[in-house]
Order: C-alpha cells, then sequence, then structure tokens
C-alpha cells in the first residue's frame, strides 16, 4: 500500500512567507516612525518604498512578479 502525503508544504510556505513579510514591514513602520521624528525624509521615502516592494510580494507575489518581469523586459529590450 502506497502512503500519501498529507501536504506538499505549500500552504506553510505561503503561511511562513505571510508572518515574515509581515513582521518585516512593522520593523520597516517603526524604524519610518523613527525618521519621520528625526526629519530624515530621504530615510523615510526609502523605507516607504521598501514597503510597498515588500508588501506587493507578500500580498501579490504572483502579480509583482508579473510586472518586475514585464520591466525587465522593457528594460533589456527581450
Amino acid at each position: 500500500m502506497q502512503q500519501l502525503a498529507l501536504t506538499d508544504g505549500a500552504d506553510l510556505k505561503s503561511w511562513v512567507f505571510l508572518i515574515a513579510g509581515n513582521i518585516f514591514l512593522i520593523v520597516l513602520a517603526v524604524r519610518a516612525i523613527g525618521h519621520y521624528a528625526k526629519r530624515e525624509w530621504g530615510e523615510l521615502l526609502g523605507h516607504f518604498l521598501a514597503g510597498v516592494v515588500v508588501a506587493g510580494f507578500v500580498f501579490e507575489s504572483e502579480a509583482t512578479k508579473g510586472m518586475f518581469r514585464a520591466i525587465w523586459n522593457k528594460v533589456a529590450g527581450a
């Protein structure tokens, strides 16, 4: 009799990415608040842009990968 696996791990992988991504976003938000308080606008903008990219990969990974592929094809001319 052949034993079947209960899962292929895809659900666990997506759960881990979601948790890790949210923790990273929280760290970025806390650091951004500190940069805002110190009036470090360039650092604040950098953290905001990093947060947008991370949120894109965490919450809409396939759409974000497709967008980056399209941008790369435009830049590289492929």
